[in-house]
């Protein structure tokens, strides 16, 4: 576990991380149906309803070693929308980074799910398809994970409306 939260560090100082156990994941159907009040619903190819169909909890369940990874970056009105898409990208290189030392080091399955929506393409999704499908990754949050409970289990508090700090946490699964 060392040797991923250094790693991580590396990447970027500003990067936090914490194991949790599966038993500590807060799984809740009612946080799967609020991607469909989102603005991305339907039109992100890794958002609801263009996900795989798979039961994530039981996905989960399956890996032994499982990472919260979140940042905490302040905003105001002025820089908002740029430091909403700065944290997104931030936590989702992260974590490919992340993938590609497990890979790296022997461990093909790792496997991770970003902080709200992918924001990769500047213009945004595409209608026919994801432009790229090799670095797309599912929001931690459209699998079902209650990202605000599963946080608290670790003393991190994320409270709504957001006011001044963007929190954006998503998971490394190995």
């Amino acid at each position: 576990m060392d040797k991923i939260d250094a790693f991580l560090k590396e990447i970027d100082p500003r990067i936090e991380s914490v194991e949790v156990s599966s038993k500590e994941i807060v799984f809740e159907e009612r946080v799967r149906l609020a991607c469909f009040n989102c603005g991305r619903y339907g039109v992100n190819h890794t958002c609801p309803p263009r996900i795989p169909d798979v039961d994530y909890k039981k996905v989960f369940f399956e890996y032994q070693h499982a990472l919260l990874i979140w940042c905490i970056m302040e905003f105001d009105e002025k820089n908002e929308a740029n430091v909403r898409r700065e944290s997104t990208q931030l936590i989702h290189h992260s974590l490919l980074k992340a993938e590609k030392y497990f890979w790296d080091n022997d461990n093909s399955l790792a496997t991770s799910f970003i902080g709200g929506s992918c924001k990769l393409c500047a213009q945004g999704c595409a209608k026919d398809g994801c432009r790229q499908p090799l670095l797309s990754r599912i929001p931690l949050e459209a699998t079902g994970v209650n990202v605000v409970k599963t946080c608290l289990e670790k003393g991190l508090v994320i409270s709504f409306p957001v006011e001044g700090k963007f929190y954006r946490v998503g998971m490394l699964l190995w």
